[in-house]
């Protein structure tokens, strides 16, 4: 999904939460969106390709954009974040 659609998703209060999960093939961060069926939709460009994020704060700078919701961070380098 593109943002619009991310934004009016979150508008009809359709998507429940945001997970941001580390992209290991890219380095970077992508965005899934969740609805309260357990369904994920990453954000995409318009051709259907997910968005890959330079960084942690950037990926949640853009969910911020598309509405207020709980963020949940996945990351495979957690152990080493700490």
């Amino acid at each position: 999904m593109v943002l619009s659609e991310c934004r009016q998703m979150m508008a009809e209060h359709t998507l429940v939460e945001a997970r941001i999960v580390h992209d290991f093939l890219s380095a970077g961060w992508s965005i899934n969106f969740r609805d309260s069926e357990g369904n994920d939709y990453p954000i995409t460009d318009t051709y259907g390709i997910p968005c890959s994020y330079d960084s942690l704060k950037q990926a949640e700078d853009v969910v911020h954009q598309v509405g207020n919701c709980p963020i949940m961070i996945d990351s495979l380098f957690r152990f080493a974040e700490r």
